[in-house]
């Protein structure tokens, strides 16, 4: 970070570097943007830009944070001497419009002086094609003819929040099919035009650019024509929680650490991040996630109760005014309303993506509740101080059931994640009549329905600050003190709902994108002191594309994390059976892991050579092997004893093709290195690489997707993942089953072993060779071969035939198992926990010299699954 370290010799000609830091979602991004700000200034860094938000709202929020906690104080002649703020904040947080050439303006003679005397220039940014256009016409006109002058380099940061959001080329745009957002597309080139404008930057100008989000997906995925795709780093960010490896505080920047996703906080569960691992895992037990029903009205009924109940709990513990008190009461200080008023206490409903559902969901509540019809409703929520009417209070007294139930629900989640987390003292809890009384004097009437959304007449956002009376000079406190907001993608973004409890998620998307509802799960946070009162209401369907979105999100981050410390490649970016990666990124591909249920490989030797893969068989049946006859007809010769799995892969590991030799290097390779990765991350590997092609050391032939080393490679994952819970991988045959949820004890006693059969042909005896010299004949097939391409694969295929008769090649073992063959199987996968074989054919037509090999392979479902985003036309088959 050190300014003086901009040596020409360690850049490269674009004297820029780009990379990307990936953060959790609620996690404090923003605080991790602030304290490199901070670095860099200590460091003596001259410029920093803090590109905030697509939206004047989160440009102004990360504004005043960034006032309050890297440059707070008094706005005195000592503050504006030791940095240059722009906009200043008289501009940046006034309800005035200003020009941008005035938002932006910088005075020459004033950046002249401040870098100088080595002090920086802030500059907080809204990231918009307007703003960024006049802030790089301020920077060429006002800074780079100072940057010149000087006789040292000058270093540039910028850091984009939420880069993810508008910093990477929409699909939608790219393909011409928005016309309102089609200027979209200049936002990554407009950031880059801060640093390398088309009329060229000073020599000695050298800038770094860090894109934080938390959803990375499209900035991995993006082409190199983007000039914002992360090239020269990507980190992770850690959370705490009570796993982990604990922070080298000495040296926080030591790579050479162990370093994992999370590190234990001592001071507890209060301070630490409740992300998926809490929802998700950890505690599942406490049921903080709630399935909802086909009945909506119940549905919402349900969960209102339960975060209203939970508003009681919390009101009860903080022994502080209720909203209904404390907001008709006026303070004399700011500091006097924050002492005496509750800490918010926030629900989030999202009826769906519509803005017009957003206006009748809060309709809903306010009818519900007991308001009469949707036009007294909306007129309440036009005025903006839509509460619950006392006919809420005369349903609770006359039906209190509903609500006691969640007094005891809460106590029950309380004791699992007292015993999960080991949380001492445990939480306390008032009886049934005080939290009633709380409900009715001050919970359900001081509580507020807003609808947040891009509709002129919804909130602008939540306000969780006290308020002056500008008549009086008396305080007021926060407005959204108990507060229901009614909202959809535009609560995706940025905003956050302090004190957040409950969320009503009835959003459904028949095509769902892992990083849009990522971003929607504003439930995460630092909840731990109120952790066993939060509850997700959503589909069970929702709720395992959740659980699925999280196991995912941790595979990436523990490759970033292996990239950061072992040179891993570079992160494969993941989706799901029955969701994608993003919809941001145009041609996206997808890619599965697993060979397939009936992978056949289809190369083959040249006849006209012997055929070193004959060696192979020949010295595999010396060992005791079985004729099998199949309705009075000799189908071919398999062996007494089968294979484990890895033995299965070294076998097919073994096989040899001169016409096709794929290497150790480019995609395929780093698909199978990143896994390895992965694997090796959660517990060292004792058997690696997985991907052991012929050619070790460079790119070889273009892999197949039928490939003899992937397929080893495959067997070998299996094999490690039988003692490992690696996260992204889902379970072939159930793709929507996680492997880190599977029990692997259960994994381990069903993992398949593999028979190895050779299938006779109508061809003749083979009489040349090995093969020839084993003590059983072999018939050979005679399979059409062009190009040393088979053209035929399985052969006979009989699916309507009886018990007694032979079904096909692909159930070749199981009569020798004397096991029963599947009636039908739509998937070709063997069912989970059954063997899987090997299967060879030799090969030779007549005026062939020598026999060839061909070999087929059928694998049974609950192996290891992934399903990987690739960049269209780049899917390494």
């Amino acid at each position: 970070m050190a300014a003086d370290t901009a040596k020409p010799e360690e850049w490269s000609s674009r004297r820029s570097r780009t990379g990307l830091v990936m953060g959790s979602v609620q996690s404090g991004k923003t605080a991790s943007m602030l304290g490199v700000s901070a670095l860099a200034i200590d460091n003596g860094l001259d410029i920093i830009v803090v590109l905030a938000g697509t939206r004047l709202s989160l440009w102004r929020q990360t504004y005043e944070r960034l006032v309050q906690q890297l440059d707070s104080g008094e706005e005195n002649v000592q503050k504006i001497k030791r940095r240059l703020l722009c906009p200043t904040p008289g501009i940046a947080l006034s309800e005035q419009a200003y020009p941008l050439a005035t938002t932006y303006g910088l005075t020459p003679a004033q950046v002249r002086q401040r870098l100088g005397q080595r002090k920086p220039l802030i500059i907080v940014a809204m990231k918009q094609t307007d703003h960024l256009h006049a802030l790089a016409a301020s920077l060429r006109n006002n800074v780079f003819n100072e940057v010149k002058e000087l006789d040292r380099s000058v270093h540039m940061l910028v850091l984009d929040d939420e880069a993810d959001d508008g910093s990477i080329l929409d699909a939608i745009v790219e393909s011409s099919q928005d016309p309102i957002y089609g200027r979209l597309k200049q936002i990554p080139r407009a950031i880059a035009n801060l640093w390398d404008p088309p009329q060229g930057s000073p020599k000695n100008l050298f800038s770094t650019y860090i894109a934080y989000t938390a959803t990375p997906q499209a900035n991995l995925l993006q082409e190199d024509h983007n000039p914002l795709a992360p090239r020269d780093f990507l980190i992770s960010l850690r959370t705490p929680l009570d796993v982990g490896h604990p922070v080298d505080t000495t040296n926080p920047g030591n790579l050479n650490a162990p370093r994992s996703s999370t590190y234990p906080e001592a001071v507890g569960i209060r301070s630490f991040y409740t992300g998926g691992e809490v929802f998700y895992r950890r505690a599942e037990a406490a049921k903080l996630c709630v399935p909802t029903t086909n009945f909506v009205q119940q549905d919402l009924a349900d969960a209102v109760r339960a975060f209203l109940v939970a508003g009681a709990i919390r009101l009860h513990r903080s022994g502080r005014l209720g909203p209904a008190s404390a907001l008709a009461k006026q303070f004399d200080t700011k500091e006097e309303a924050l002492a005496n008023a509750a800490s918010p206490h926030s629900m989030l409903y999202h009826p769906s993506a519509a803005i017009q559902h957003h206006f009748r969901g809060a309709e809903d509540l306010l009818i519900w509740a007991g308001i009469r019809d949707r036009a007294t409703a909306r007129d309440m929520l036009d005025a903006g101080d839509a509460r619950f009417p006392h006919a809420l209070v005369d349903q609770l007294l006359a039906d209190p059931a509903p609500w006691v139930q969640w007094l005891e629900k809460y106590r029950a989640s309380a004791r699992v994640i007292e015993e999960e987390f080991d949380v001492l003292p445990p939480a306390s809890f008032p009886d049934w009549q005080t939290v009633e009384n709380l409900l009715i004097r001050e919970v359900i009437p001081g509580t507020r329905i807003a609808v947040v959304n891009s509709d002129p007449n919804a909130d602008d956002r939540p306000a969780y600050a006290p308020s002056q009376d500008a008549d009086t000079g008396k305080w007021r406190a926060a407005r959204d003190l108990c507060t229901i907001f009614v909202s959809g993608n535009v609560m995706a973004r940025g905003l956050t709902l302090e004190g957040m409890t409950t969320a009503l998620f009835q959003r459904s998307s028949a095509n769902p994108l892992a990083d849009t509802q990522m971003q929607m799960q504003r439930w995460f946070g630092y909840r731990g002191s109120h952790i066993e009162l939060c509850r997700i209401f959503a589909s069970s369907d929702q709720l395992s594309l959740f659980r699925a979105y999280h196991d995912v999100d941790e595979a990436v981050r523990t490759a970033i994390t292996e990239r950061m410390m072992r040179d891993a490649p570079k992160p494969t970016v993941l989706q799901g059976f029955n969701f994608e990666a993003t919809g941001k990124i145009a041609g996206v591909g997808h890619l599965p892991l697993s060979p397939g249920a009936r992978p056949f490989v289809t190369v083959i030797n040249d006849s006209r050579q012997a055929d070193p893969n004959a060696d192979i068989v020949a010295r595999l049946f010396v060992r005791p092997s079985s004729d099998l006859t199949v309705a009075r007809v000799l189908r071919g010769r398999i062996l007494n004893v089968p294979l484990e799995l890895t033995e299965a892969a070294e076998l097919l590991g073994s096989l040899a093709f001169p016409g096709y030799q794929p290497g150790s290097e480019g995609f395929h390779a780093d698909f199978w290195s990143g896994i390895e990765a992965r694997a090796n991350a959660v517990a060292p590997l004792a058997d690696s690489p997985f991907y052991r092609p012929p050619v070790r050391h460079g790119e070889g032939d273009q892999p197949r997707r039928a490939c003899p080393y992937a397929i080893a490679a495959y067997l070998r994952l299996w094999s490690a993942c039988l003692t490992r819970s690696i996260t992204g991988l889902f379970v072939t045959g159930q793709p929507g089953d996680l492997w880190s949820y599977a029990d692997l004890r259960r994994k381990s006693a069903e993992r398949p072993r593999f028979w190895i059969g050779i299938r006779y042909g109508d061809g003749a005896l083979v009489s040349k060779g090995p093969l020839a010299l084993l003590p059983f004949n072999i018939r050979a097939t005679t399979k059409r071969v062009a190009e040393g391409e088979l053209k035929t694969t399985w052969g006979a295929s009989a699916p309507n035939a009886s018990p007694n008769q032979y079904r096909g090649d692909v159930y070749f073992d199981y009569y020798h198992r004397s096991a029963e063959v599947p009636s039908s199987n739509s998937t070709g996968w063997r069912p989970s926990g059954s063997d899987g074989q090997i299967l060879f054919y030799v090969n030779q037509h007549p005026g062939d010299e020598h026999p060839t090999v061909a070999v087929a392979v059928c694998l049974p479902a609950g192996g290891p699954e992934q399903f990987s985003a690739t960049r269209a036309g780049n899917d390494g088959r």
